[in-house]
Order: structure tokens, then C-alpha cells, then sequence
């Protein structure tokens, strides 16, 4: 007999924990199979994280098993390329600073990664996961995504293509069917729906290689590395590529070489010479690694030097009915600024909302609208990294123009961003690259804590008696504003929001629930005082005293930045 499951998740990595332990937490009626073809632990790349994770593993009840399991912390990175060889760097802590001159705080996980053993990483969160109520399956191999009519693939037009109905495994107790009502692929670069929908669209631009190994005995220094304690990741180029130097245990490192595919071509002693020859000729890796030989990290690490390849893609398709993509089976763009394990826990958090609120409705079109929100919210992640990463190879690379690429690309990203060149780049490589002019994709943090960061990352911290001045008497008016609906992600759900979009820009501001009455007075006879008068009003008010309503002087800024205050 077939079993029937409401959601079956193929993939026990990073984006498969967290869809599954996030959507237990938030629907924990329904039932949830993950099925992984591994024995966890086993071995796998992508050590470094970024900030940006962290808050999505505090919502998933992993935090302190992550900070408890001995991973060396992260304090950020350090970048040496081009001509000039002085080390230069970011923390992530420099995020917060702004809000702490401003006098607000908020909880140091927005600030704390770590360098992880992803053997061991992957394990915690899929026994995680497990622990939550999770049916976890390893050893079970995916062998056949089932379907309500055999696709051949999915075209580029309206339609949403075949819809998902279950899998066929096999475990150790042969080929099994099980059916569902969603499928979710975190299945990493395997990407079963992907290739089987032939979604799948490789980047030419970056068509690149990875070699890695592990050392032990390796020297630290801290101009590259930081302190035991607080680490760095360095990043250092070299003329055919740029090596990776993570710090994972005192006496551990891992170090990659990343290179353009044509080059292995034109070396005929392989990709592994190529590996050594590389780190030989660095002057700032070969005398750490001196005294230091190759180790194995895990018992089915099957080489000294290991490669991985075919890594920058994206599909052309997220998401279907009854089935979506996390993480690496989505799309990956690079290893340059350590992205891969934080977009799959930042957007395997908003598939489990999306799923969710899939699951609280029976309209089909609701929960489409739902599902193509997921996938324009996964492509803006992925846009902003894949950016840089071109910018990073197709440059002759110097420290200004790489700051002047990320505050270029935020601005593009919809707002008149107020940012340093320096300020825009830290924001972007520590895993905060997403739009600021609206709270729709910062469902890792309540709406008060979002708006927070709105204010203090993404503007720079104004002075509120020379504005309030500089707003009094004036009358307030919108110009090329429209209003429509919207959606936002927030505490375990995609949920609906007024939208004051630019009609001919196109930013957008998302208001929060009882702000669209404050419209009403942008009629050309109200000010700013008035503004306020009718906030106050509101906040007294029973039914609006534990909503996140805006100050008026916050409201008039952030229209005034998207453009609509005439």
C-alpha cells in the first residue's frame, strides 16, 4: 500500500533541515517525511557561514546546539587581491554599530557565524529536525519524481507545468512509493525536479573549478585569520584564480583553489598539480602551509584533494504545482562570499512559510501567487551574489571597485541607499543583500526588530529634530504613488500588506497593518505634525497597541526614498 505524506522533502542538507523543522514548528499537523540517500555524518564542502543565518537557525530551535557543538566562531573575512597586497577586511559586527549609536539593540546572533565541519553541521540539524517530530530517512536514495502526467519539460510560457504527486526510494528494504501533496528538492546539485524538468541554466561567465584539501598543522596569522576565538575566512587571488584559507579546528584548515575551467585544460598534469602548484606559488599561503600536511575530515573523504565543478546555475523554474526547489537544487552562484549555506537556510525558511500558508488555503490561485513570491524573492538572493561574483571575475580586481560594485548593486536593488561605499559592501557580504524598501523578505526577524534594520543598515542614521525641521509646515502630498496589495513574510506564514509602489520606478514601500488609514492625510492639506498626532491616535488604540506602526517622521523618510513624496 502506498503511504500518503503532506509534504516529502528529498535532501537532509542545510535547506531540507530547515524547510522541515520550520514547517513542523508552524503547521505541526501535518506530516513530514525527509528522506536523505546519505548515513549522515558525511563529508561535504562549504564551511564558512554568514551572519545572515543565524536567525533563521534561532527560529529553528538550532541556535544554541550550533553554538554548544565546538565550531570555531566567525568574526568575518579577510580579502587580499590584485596588485596590492595589504590584507583588508570586514566584521560582521560593523552591521550593528550604526544601531548602537542610535541606542537600539538587538540580540548578538545577528552578528555570530561560524567556521563548521559541515559533516558534523549537517548532522546536528537533521537530527534537529528529526527531534521536532520529523520522519528522517537516510540511506534512502531517490530514484523517480512521480507525476500527474509525465513531463517532458516545462516551457517558458505561462503555464505552470505538471504537478508533483510523490517519489519512488529505495532503503534497505527495497523500492518504496510514497505520495504527497508537496514535494520540496533540496536535493543539492543533484537537483531531481531540475533535471527532470530540464530547468537547469549554467552561468558561461562563471564557468569555474573548485580544488580543495585540508591541512593540518597549517600556520594561523592574524592579519588573515583572526584569533582562535574569533576567526576570519581569507580570501587572497592569485593570477589564475583565488584561494580559500578557513580556519575549522586549531590545527585544521581547509584551502580551495578556484579557477576558470580553461585553465585545467591547458594543464595536462591534472587538477590536483595544478592544486599544489598553486598554493606554492602564493607567497601569502605557501609559508603557512609549510610545516603543515594533507589530512582527511571525514571517513568518506575519498581524496586528499577534492574537486567540485558545474556549480553556477540557476533554473528557470522554482517552483510548480505541488513542488519547489531549496537551496543548491535552485540555484548557486559562488563560493566568493561564502553564500551557499545561508541562502539555503534564509530561503528554506521562506518555502516552509510558503508551504504553510499553501496548506491554510484551498484557493489554487492563492497559492500559486504564494509560490511565484517565493521564486522572485530566491532569484533577488541570487541576483545580488551572482553580481558580485561577475564583478569579482571579470575585473581587474582593486578594493574600490569592488566596494563601488556592491554599493552600485544595492542601489539598483530599488532604494536611494544613503550607504558608504564600505558600509554597502559589508552589508552585502555578510549576508544582508536584500531589497531595504520593504519587510517582505526579512522573515527571520519581527516586524519591529526588521524595521530596525531597515533604519540602521540600509540608511544612514539621520538626525530626527533636523529632519522633523526640515518636514514642518510642509504640506504632504504623494506624487506617482499607487496602492495595491502585497505580501511579506512574518512568524511562520506569506501573509497580505499594502503596498505604496512608484508607478514609474516601480520601489515600493510594504506598510504594516493599520498604517494604510495614515495615507489618507498625504493630501496636500495635512503636515507632519498632523502626521504624528494621528500615529499617537493609533498606537492608544486598543486593537493597534502591539503593532509596529511607524513613527510619521519614518513613514514620510521612507516615501520620500522611494520616491513618492512630492
Amino acid at each position: 500500500m502506498t503511504r500518503h505524506y503532506d509534504v516529502v522533502i528529498i535532501g537532509g542538507g542545510p535547506a531540507g533541515s530547515t524547510v522541515a523543522a520550520l514547517t513542523r514548528r508552524y503547521a505541526p499537523q501535518l506530516r513530514l517525511l525527509l528522506l536523505e540517500r546519505a548515513i549522515f555524518p558525511r563529508h561535504h564542502v562549504g564551511e564558512s557561514l554568514l551572519a545572515g543565518a543565524s536567525p533563521v537557525l534561532e527560529e529553528m530551535g538550532a541556535y544554541e546546539k550550533v553554538a554548544n557543538a565546538g565550531f570555531l566562531e566567525k568574526l568575518g573575512a579577510t580579502f587580499i587581491w590584485g596588485r596590492n597586497r595589504e590584507p583588508w577586511g570586514f566584521e560582521f559586527d560593523e552591521l550593528i554599530s550604526q544601531l548602537v549609536a542610535q541606542g537600539k539593540r538587538l540580540p548578538r546572533l545577528y552578528t555570530r557565524a561560524w567556521q563548521v565541519r559541515r559533516a558534523e553541521y549537517d548532522e546536528l540539524l537533521l537530527r534537529h529536525a528529526a527531534s521536532l517530530g520529523v520522519e528522517v530517512r537516510q540511506g534512502a536514495r531517490v530514484t523517480r519524481v512521480l507525476w500527474e502526467q509525465e513531463p517532458g519539460s516545462v516551457s517558458d510560457g505561462d503555464g505552470w507545468g505538471p504537478r508533483a504527486i510523490g517519489v519512488e526510494f529505495v532503503d534497505g528494504r527495497g523500492l518504496q512509493t510514497v505520495h504527497c501533496d508537496w514535494l520540496l528538492d533540496c536535493s543539492g546539485q543533484q537537483a531531481l525536479i531540475g533535471h527532470a524538468l530540464k530547468l537547469r541554466e549554467y552561468d558561461p561567465q562563471m564557468n569555474n573549478y573548485a580544488l580543495f584539501a585540508y591541512w593540518q598543522g597549517a600556520k594561523w596569522l592574524y592579519e588573515y585569520t583572526g584569533y582562535p576565538e574569533l576567526t576570519r575566512i581569507c580570501i587572497i587571488t592569485t593570477p589564475r584564480g583565488w584561494i580559500w584559507y578557513i580556519p575549522l579546528k586549531r590545527d585544521v584548515m581547509s584551502v580551495g583553489f578556484v579557477s576558470h575551467r580553461q585553465t585545467l585544460k591547458e594543464l595536462p598534469e591534472g587538477p590536483e598539480q595544478l592544486y599544489l602548484e598553486e598554493l606554492q606559488a602564493c607567497d601569502e599561503v605557501r609559508d603557512l602551509l609549510k610545516e603543515a600536511h594533507l589530512t582527511r575530515i571525514a571517513a568518506d573523504q575519498r581524496r586528499d584533494v577534492c574537486a567540485i565543478q558545474d556549480w553556477s546555475y540557476r533554473s528557470r523554474r522554482i517552483s510548480g504545482p505541488g513542488w519547489a526547489m531549496v537551496g543548491d537544487a535552485a540555484g548557486f552562484v559562488d563560493p566568493i562570499l561564502s553564500s551557499g549555506v545561508m541562502l539555503a537556510h534564509e530561503l528554506g525558511q521562506k518555502a516552509a512559510y510558503t508551504l504553510v500558508s499553501s496548506f491554510a488555503t484551498s484557493n489554487a490561485e492563492e497559492i500559486r501567487r504564494y509560490w511565484e513570491f517565493y521564486a522572485q524573492t530566491y532569484r533577488t538572493y541570487l541576483q545580488a551574489y551572482r553580481d558580485m561574483a561577475a564583478f569579482w571575475y571579470s575585473n581587474n580586481f582593486s578594493l574600490e571597485s569592488w566596494f563601488w560594485q556592491a554599493r552600485r548593486i544595492l542601489a539598483r536593488s530599488g532604494s536611494e541607499l544613503n550607504l558608504s561605499d564600505r558600509q554597502a559592501f559589508t552589508r552585502l557580504a555578510s549576508g544582508y543583500a536584500t531589497r531595504a524598501e520593504s519587510l517582505s523578505l526579512f522573515g527571520s526577524y519581527p516586524l519591529h526588530e526588521a524595521q530596525q534594520l531597515v533604519n540602521g543598515l540600509f540608511g544612514a542614521p539621520y538626525c530626527r529634530e533636523e529632519l522633523a525641521a526640515q518636514y514642518e509646515g510642509r504640506p504632504l502630498h504623494l506624487k506617482d504613488a499607487e496602492l495595491c496589495d502585497g505580501l511579506y513574510y512574518y512568524q511562520g506564514a506569506v501573509r497580505q500588506t499594502r503596498r505604496v509602489v512608484n508607478r514609474r520606478t516601480q520601489r515600493y514601500l510594504d506598510l504594516h497593518p493599520g498604517e494604510e488609514v495614515l495615507l489618507s492625510l498625504f493630501d496636500g492639506a495635512h503636515t507632519l505634525a498632523h502626521l504624528e498626532e494621528t500615529v499617537k491616535a493609533l498606537q492608544a488604540l486598543p486593537q493597534t497597541q502591539r503593532l509596529p506602526l511607524r513613527s510619521g517622521l519614518d513613514l514620510v523618510v521612507q516615501l520620500e526614498m522611494i520616491g513618492v513624496l512630492a
